[in-house]
């Protein structure tokens, strides 16, 4: 009985002893191993433009018991370009867990784009004076226009405020044939070709299927519209 109160007393005169510690990460050393991992996240996805990464919050000194220390870095897949990034680094001592430290990431990511130079409205078609070339702070899509003439004549379907970079989804083809216009129907019909009048009976852009009647016929057809003047109908 004496013999187990003395180890019960020598236990708990051990788990009362303060910890000794091997040595101390600093806080400076944490960061840079969560900012080398997310610079290697971006150089995997194949990022090559300007970019600045830093951390929304400092990290403190810790300390560590004596051991092999292992630090693994925890990262989203993708990382984000538009809002903050969460990363996790674990710290691992003789292969086994001992601290885990959160962080956030701010990421910024710039490209030289073309930019509106005051807000465009929809429906209105773009000219070349509308845009000009800046580097700017984007988000991790490759869609930003980069050449003018790729959305030139093109018109807005959403407004587009001055000073934002643009993708080539913020457009459309302008419309070119309306209800009531009189068009050049192209009719194909087994490799053969033919020609028609017809009114327009739906509004298009080119590209876009309308309808329209045939002015002989006054049958209703589906065509496609080619340009303010043609469309065509594949039979």
């Amino acid at each position: 009985m004496k013999k187990v109160l003395f180890i019960a007393a020598l236990l708990l005169m051990m788990s009362l002893t303060a910890r000794t510690f091997a040595f101390t990460i600093t806080g400076a050393e944490i960061e840079t191993v969560a900012l080398d991992a997310l610079e290697q996240s971006l150089d995997e996805r194949g990022e090559t433009r300007r970019h600045e990464i830093s951390l929304t919050q400092r990290a403190n000194d810790v300390k560590l018991p004596e051991g092999v220390v292992d630090i693994k870095t925890v990262l989203p897949v993708p990382i984000s370009y538009l809002s903050l990034t969460p990363v996790r680094v674990q710290i691992l001592v003789n292969g086994r867990l001992c601290r885990t430290l959160s962080f956030t990431a701010r990421i910024k990511v710039y490209d030289s784009v073309i930019v509106a130079n005051h807000d465009l409205r929809i429906e209105v078609p773009v000219t070349a004076e509308d845009f000009h070339v800046a580097e700017v702070v984007i988000d991790g899509r490759n869609e930003y226009v980069k050449d003018v003439s790729e959305v030139v004549g093109l018109v807005p379907h959403r407004y587009i405020r001055g000073g934002s970079p643009v993708t080539k989804s913020y457009f459309q083809q302008p419309v070119v044939v309306s209800s009531g216009q009189r068009v050049n129907i192209i009719l194909n019909y087994n490799g053969i070709r033919a020609s028609a009048k017809g009114i327009v009976m739906t509004r298009g852009r080119i590209g876009e299927l309308i309808k329209v009647k045939n002015e002989t016929s006054d049958k209703i057809l589906t065509a496609r519209v080619i340009d303010a003047n043609t469309v065509e109908v594949t039979m």
